[in-house]
């Protein structure tokens, strides 16, 4: 199975960066606190999985120190060239990013931690990539994950916009053979690859105000070319909604939430001699 642009709902490229880069500074600290309390720490190995804009590799490249290393994979080349240009510009000289599938990744028992976040409700075969990560880790090595329900979203007072975009969100990445609902099914799923030690939260950042309230809006705007690709709304009518959801978005009596967003973790404990 492989991974392609056509398959992925959202833009890549600059635009998709600059989205990237919006996501990744609204969570950096909630993922931070999360991989620091699962042991990122000066000296080990991680794998990114699906790094995308390499924020959180640039991250944690500066929590594992010179001495640790930080592998980051994507399968957009325009967005692994970004990346990699982001992580030079700040002097990040222990991570290291390749253009590559996560259905193909080579790697068997290299890993302190591998981590995904907002990767698996992208792919058809979530399990696959999952047992990938596993195979790259070490004995008692960790995994960590971070994913959406899609459909946990909310605003307040209630706009028809906002909602519609959630609804057109989850339509076109059924049409592509993902699961924007993956995210409570995290934890069946690290049983069914065989981790042990298995946990989860959930966290659900909400806004009325900054650069989070406007992740709805960022989101329909580089998902806008899918939807009409795949005939699922109109061009009319996707530019009216941006405009309603950034009407409601610059009022600050409105609250914007991001997707509910779970974390699962589970131990590798199997020795494969």
């Amino acid at each position: 199975m492989q991974q392609n642009n056509h398959d992925y709902i959202i833009s890549g490229g600059q635009q998709g960066k600059s989205r990237l880069d919006v996501l990744s500074h609204v969570l950096q600290d909630y993922t931070k606190s999360l991989l620091e309390k699962h042991g990122v720490s000066k000296g080990i190995s991680f794998l990114d999985v699906g790094c995308g804009g390499g924020n959180v590799s640039a991250m944690v490249a500066d929590m594992v120190g010179e001495n640790g290393l930080v592998t980051a994979i994507d399968f957009d080349e325009s967005i692994i060239a970004l990346a990699k240009q982001d992580a030079e510009a700040i002097g990040r000289k222990n991570v290291t990013f390749n253009a590559m599938s996560a259905y193909e990744l080579p790697y068997n028992k290299e890993f302190d931690v591998a981590y995904a976040r907002f990767l698996l409700s992208h792919l058809e075969d979530p399990l696959a990539v999952l047992q990938r990560m596993k195979q790259g880790v070490k004995p008692g090595g960790r995994v960590i994950v971070e994913d959406v329900q899609f459909s946990g979203h909310f605003c307040h007072p209630y706009c028809n916009a906002f909602c519609r975009y959630v609804e057109y969100y989850m339509k076109v990445a059924e049409h592509k053979g993902a699961n924007a609902e993956i995210g409570p099914m995290l934890v069946s799923l690290f049983r069914e690859a065989g981790f042990n030690e298995i946990g989860f939260d959930m966290i659900q950042p909400c806004f009325n105000t900054g650069e989070g309230k406007w992740m709805a809006w960022l989101t329909l705007d580089r998902i806008k070319e899918t939807l009409i690709n795949e005939q699922i709304a109109f061009r009319d009518e996707i530019v009216a909604l941006l405009h309603e959801i950034e009407d409601f978005t610059n009022d600050q009596n409105t609250v914007i939430s991001m997707p509910r967003i779970f974390r699962v973790w589970g131990v590798n404990t199997n020795v494969v001699k």
